[in-house]
C-alpha cells in the first residue's frame, strides 16, 4: 500500500469524533409551534404535513371510503382483517364521532397488543433458540413475549417500559414484570459453544463475551435511542461524535449480566416460598440431631469404627488400577422430556439365569461435555433383577424412588445382590436435569458373577434411546466407562473390601439406633413426617415460573480495546454513558461492583425527559408502522450516516406528546386520526412527478401485509383463528434434540392443529431454521435487529400461496365454511368475498368465480381469492 495512503488512513482513524450538537438527532427536544394555517386542521398533524405539501405545490388526497378505513385501521392495529359485521357497522355508523370511537375501540382491544408487540419484538430481534451452529432451545423465553404484548395492552408509560427492561429486576424487585421484562438485554442470539463449552481462561472465550456484551450495548442504543454506538467497538466513529472510550463505558454497565433462566414471582410462589422456608427450618432440626446421634458411643461402636478403618487402611494400600484406554463412547443416553417425572427404563438380557454377587452402575462423563461429571444419573430409581423380560415379576436389589439420591458424580454405584436372575432392569422415576430438559443415562451397567462381568456385550433393550453420535444401547455394555476402558474382570480384593465397608457401616447403624433415646426418636420420626408432608405439598403447587433474562453475576473488570482485539486491553473502562448527548449526566455514580446499580442507572439516563434521543426514536417508530416509512427512514439509525427527518418540526413534536404524556396509544390516536393518515392511496402522477416516493404524505402508501399477517387473515377468513393468549409458544416442526438440534417444517401435521391456528406472534421462532413459508413472505430474521422489514415480490411468494400445504388446507376450511353459511354457489362466492375482501363482488367478478368453483371446486376457488393482490394489500 502506497505510504500516502497509509498516512492518510492513519489520519483518518486519529480524527476526533465531531463535536456534538451540530447534528439535528442530538440537539435539545423542543416543543415546536403547531403551524398556523388559513384553514386550520383539526389534527395538529396535518398542520405540520400541510405545510410541506404547500412549499412544494401539492395537494393531499381526498379522504378514503369507510369501508377501505376501517380494512386500514383494522390491519393497522390488529393485524387482522375486520369482519363483515364490524365493516356494516362502521359504514353504517353516522355519528360525527364515528371513526374516533371505532379507533378507541381497536386501541382497547387485546388485539393491539398482539399486533404491536409484535413489531417491537422484531427491533429488539427475540426468538425462541439461541442461535449459532448449535441452536438450543430457549423454553422460558415467552414470559418476555408476553411482557411485551401485555405493555402495549395496558398502555404502560414509556419511560417505565424502558425502565423495567433494562433493570426492572432492580428498580421494580417486588413486580414480576421487572424480571420478566429484563428479557430485553438477553432476546438476541447467543454463543452456546463460546460460552458453555470454551474452556475458561482463553482468548476465543475473552472473544466471545466481548461479541455478547456488544449485541447487548447495540440491542440497547439502536432500539432506545436509534444510535450506532456499536459502530465504535474497534475505533471512534466514523461518522458520529461516539469515541471508543463511550463504548466500552456502555459495555462495562453489561459487565455483570450473564444470559440464563431465573425464577420471577408467580401466583403461587408466596405459598411455595413458606413451605420452603419450613422446609428448611425441618432440615436445620433434623441436622442438629443426626450430629447429636452421630457423636453417641459405646464399647460396639468402637469395635465398628476400628475394623471400618482397617478396612480403609487397607482399600488404600492396593496397588493402582491399570492404566486405561480411553474411552470411544459415552454409554446409554434415553430419549429428552421436559418434565422430570416421565419414567424411563433399559434393561440387559444375561441370556440365561446366573448368580449375581453385585451389580456396578458406571455414571456418564460424555466425551462432548468432559466437565459433566454423573451426567444424566437419575435423581430417584429402582433396580431390579427378573426372570421375565416385562419385569412383571422381580425382585427389587435398589429403591430410591421415595426421595433423591445424590449424585455420585465419577464413582460407581454398587450393588449387592446375591440373587439370581436374567435380566437387569434399571428404571429412573426423576430424571436428570441437563439445560432446559431432563435426561437418564448411565456410561455402563456391568454384572457380577463369579467374578467377572456378564453383562458384557450383552443384548440391551430400553423404553426409548437417542442412539446418536456417542449414545447408544450397545454401549451400555462395551466395557467402557465413557471415559477409560475398564477391566473385563472384577478385582476382588477390592471388592470384597468395599462389601466389608458396608456390612460395616450397616452394623454400624444398627449400633447407633440402638443407643437412640425415646425422646430423639419421636422427635426425628416428626420432623421426618413433617418434611414428607411438606415435600407432598409441594409436589401439587406449580413451580416458580422462569424467564430467560438477566442472571446477575460480579462484573469483569471492562478495559478499552484497541482495535476491538481482546489481546489488546487498555485502559480500564467505568460504567457510564455517552457524552455525545446533552441533558442527562453520562457519569455514572457507582458505589462498589454492584451490577444491578449499573443498568440501573443506564436506564434512567436513556429514560431522562431531556435524552432527545429517546423520545425522538420512539415517535418514529410508531409513524413508521403506521406508513410505512418513518419521518426518518433508518430508524436505527439518527447519525450522519443515516436519513435526515422529512418533517423534522413534525418529528419533534410528536416525540414531545410522547416524552409529556407517555402514552402510546395516545400517539397511535394522533397518527391515525389525522388525514393524512385517512387520505385514499391512489397514485397522482402530477403529484408522483413532484415527490415520487411520496415524502410529503400527498397520499397513503399502499402496504403489503407482513408474513403474520398473512397467515393469521388466512386462518381468520377461513375460521380458525385460534385467539387463547399467551403462553409457551406452538411449534411449527418436528423437534428432535441433539449435539444440534433438529428442526424439521416439513411435518404438515405440526401445522394443521387447533393449536397451531394460533396468532402467529405466539409461534416458538426458531433462528437458525426459519419456517420457509413465513420467510418467504418476508418474515423477519430473529438473529439480526429488524427496525425495518424487506418488502419484496418474488416467484416464490407466489408458489408459497398457491401450493403451500398450509394454504391447501385452509382453502378447504375456508370453502367448508361457506357452505355451512350457504348452499348457493353465487351466495357462496359473494360471502367469500365479504370474508377475504371485505367488500361485495361485482357481477363479472361473481359469475367468474361462481364458473371457476363449479369447474374445479370450491377450495380451489376460495385459493384463488387468498392469491388476489387485494387479499396481500391495503389501500
Amino acid at each position: 500500500m502506497p505510504a500516502r495512503r497509509i498516512a492518510l488512513l492513519l489520519a483518518l482513524a486519529a480524527v476526533s469524533p465531531a463535536p456534538a450538537d451540530t447534528w439535528w438527532s442530538l440537539k435539545p427536544l423542543n416543543r415546536p409551534s403547531v403551524p398556523e394555517l388559513k384553514a386550520k386542521p383539526q389534527n395538529p398533524i396535518d398542520a405540520f404535513i400541510q405545510i410541506g405539501l404547500e412549499a412544494r405545490g401539492l395537494t393531499p388526497s381526498p379522504a378514503a371510503g369507510r369501508a377501505t378505513l376501517i380494512r386500514r385501521l383494522s390491519y393497522d392495529l390488529f393485524g387482522l382483517p375486520p369482519t363483515p359485521v364490524e365493516i356494516d357497522a362502521f359504514v353504517n355508523d353516522r355519528a360525527p364521532d364515528a371513526y374516533l370511537q371505532l379507533v378507541r375501540r381497536m386501541l382497547a382491544s387485546p388485539r393491539y397488543g398482539e399486533r404491536w408487540g409484535r413489531h417491537w419484538l422484531d427491533v429488539v430481534h427475540y426468538g425462541d433458540t439461541h442461535g449459532y451452529d448449535k441452536d438450543k432451545r430457549r423454553d422460558h423465553a415467552w414470559p418476555y413475549r408476553d411482557y411485551v404484548i401485555r405493555a402495549f395492552n395496558s398502555d404502560k408509560p414509556y419511560d417505565r417500559f424502558i425502565r423495567e427492561q433494562l433493570a426492572g429486576d432492580v428498580l421494580y424487585p417486588n413486580d414480576p414484570d421487572g424480571a420478566i421484562a429484563t428479557g430485553f438485554v438477553v432476546a438476541g442470539p447467543w454463543d452456546f459453544v463460546g460460552q458453555v463449552e470454551l474452556r475458561e481462561g482463553t482468548v476465543d472465550k475473552e472473544k466471545t463475551r466481548a461479541i455478547d456484551r456488544d449485541d447487548m450495548v447495540a440491542n440497547t442504543i439502536s432500539t432506545f435511542m436509534s444510535l450506532t454506538a456499536h459502530c465504535a467497538r474497534c475505533h471512534n466513529h466514523k461518522f458520529d461524535p461516539i469515541p471508543s472510550s463511550d463504548y466500552y463505558r456502555l459495555q462495562a454497565v453489561f459487565a455483570g449480566v450473564e444470559r440464563g433462566d431465573r425464577a420471577y414471582p408467580g401466583p403461587h410462589s408466596a405459598e411455595r416460598l413458606a413451605l420452603e422456608k419450613k422446609l428448611d427450618e425441618i432440615l436445620t432440626l433434623r441436622t442438629a440431631i443426626d450430629k447429636r446421634i452421630a457423636a453417641l458411643k459405646n464399647p460396639e461402636l468402637t469395635t465398628i469404627d476400628g475394623e471400618l478403618k482397617k478396612t480403609g487402611e487397607a482399600l488404600a494400600g492396593l496397588p493402582a488400577l491399570p492404566v486405561a484406554v480411553p474411552s470411544r463412547t459415552n454409554g446409554y443416553h434415553s430419549g429428552i422430556e421436559h418434565s422430570a417425572d416421565m419414567p424411563k427404563w433399559v434393561q440387559i438380557d444375561l441370556g440365561r439365569d446366573v448368580p449375581i454377587e453385585r451389580i456396578r452402575l458406571v455414571p456418564a462423563r460424555p466425551i462432548d461435555f468432559p466437565d459433566t461429571p454423573g451426567f444424566g444419573f437419575p435423581r430417584r430409581f429402582t433396580v431390579q433383577i427378573s426372570d421375565d423380560p416385562q419385569c412383571r415379576t422381580s425382585h427389587i436389589i435398589a429403591d430410591h424412588s421415595a426421595s433423591d439420591f445424590p449424585n455420585p458424580g465419577d464413582e460407581p454405584v454398587i450393588l449387592d445382590v446375591n440373587r439370581s436372575g436374567r435380566y437387569v432392569r434399571v428404571t429412573a422415576q426423576s430424571l436428570w436435569l441437563r439445560t432446559n430438559d431432563y435426561v437418564f443415562a448411565i456410561a455402563e451397567l456391568e454384572v457380577v458373577s463369579r467374578g467377572k462381568n456378564v453383562a458384557l456385550g450383552a443384548p440391551v433393550t430400553a423404553l426409548d434411546s437417542i442412539e446418536a453420535g456417542y449414545w447408544s444401547k450397545r454401549h451400555l455394555v462395551d466395557g467402557f466407562s465413557s471415559r477409560v476402558k475398564l477391566p473385563e474382570t472384577e478385582n476382588n480384593r477390592r471388592d470384597d473390601l468395599q462389601a466389608r465397608q458396608r456390612t460395616l457401616n450397616q452394623q454400624r447403624q444398627r449400633a447407633v439406633e440402638s443407643l437412640i433415646d425415646d425422646a430423639t426418636r419421636k422427635e426425628r420420626q416428626r420432623l421426618a413426617s413433617e418434611q414428607n408432608d411438606i415435600e407432598t405439598r409441594l409436589k401439587t403447587i406449580p413451580a416458580t415460573p422462569q424467564v430467560f433474562a438477566i442472571v446477575p453475576r460480579t462484573p469483569r473488570p471492562i478495559q478499552v480495546l484497541n482495535r476491538g482485539d481482546v489481546e489488546k486491553p487498555g485502559d480500564l473502562a467505568l460504567p457510564g454513558a455517552l457524552h455525545c448527548v446533552r441533558g442527562p449526566d453520562p457519569d455514572f455514580k457507582i458505589a462498589g461492583s454492584e451490577e444491578g446499580l449499573r443498568r440501573a442507572q443506564l436506564a434512567n439516563w436513556i429514560a431522562d425527559p431531556r435524552n432527545p434521543l429517546t423520545w425522538r426514536s420512539m415517535a418514529n417508530r410508531a409513524w413508521h408502522y403506521h406508513f410505512g416509512k418513518g419521518l426518518v427512514d433508518t430508524p436505527n439509525d439518527f447519525g450522519k450516516n443515516g436519513s435526515k427527518p422529512s418533517h423534522p418540526e413534525l418529528l419533534d413534536w410528536l416525540a414531545c406528546e410522547l416524552r409529556d404524556r407517555g402514552s402510546l396509544k395516545h400517539l397511535h390516536e394522533l397518527i391515525v386520526t389525522s388525514q393524512a393518515y385517512q387520505q385514499q392511496s391512489l397514485n397522482r402522477p402530477d403529484a408522483a412527478k413532484v415527490d415520487s416516493d411520496n415524502r410529503l404524505l400527498w397520499r397513503m402508501n399502499r402496504e403489503r401485509l407482513d408474513a403474520e399477517s398473512v397467515r393469521d387473515a388466512v386462518l381468520a377468513v377461513s375460521g380458525k383463528l385460534e385467539l387463547s393468549m399467551g403462553g409457551p409458544g406452538f411449534e411449527l416442526f418436528r423437534f428432535k434434540d441433539d449435539h444440534s438440534p433438529i428442526y424439521d417444517h416439513s411435518d404438515f401435521s405440526k401445522t394443521d392443529r387447533p393449536e397451531a391456528w394460533r396468532r402467529t406472534v405466539y409461534r416458538f421462532t426458531v433462528r437458525s431454521v426459519p419456517n420457509p413459508f413465513l420467510e418467504s413472505l418476508d418474515c423477519a430474521d430473529p438473529s439480526i435487529n429488524t427496525p425495518v422489514r424487506n418488502t419484496t415480490l418474488t416467484a416464490l411468494q407466489a408458489l408459497a400461496l398457491l401450493n403451500d400445504p398450509f394454504m391447501l388446507r385452509q382453502s378447504e376450511y375456508f370453502a367448508a365454511r361457506l357452505q355451512a353459511a350457504t348452499a348457493k354457489a353465487a351466495d357462496q362466492i359473494a360471502l367469500a368475498y365479504r370474508l377475504a375482501l371485505g367488500r361485495r363482488p361485482t357481477a363479472d367478478e361473481s359469475a367468474a368465480l361462481t364458473a371457476y368453483a363449479a369447474q374445479y371446486g370450491l377450495p380451489s376457488a376460495c385459493r384463488l381469492i387468498f392469491n388476489l393482490n387485494e387479499f396481500s394489500f391495503i389501500d
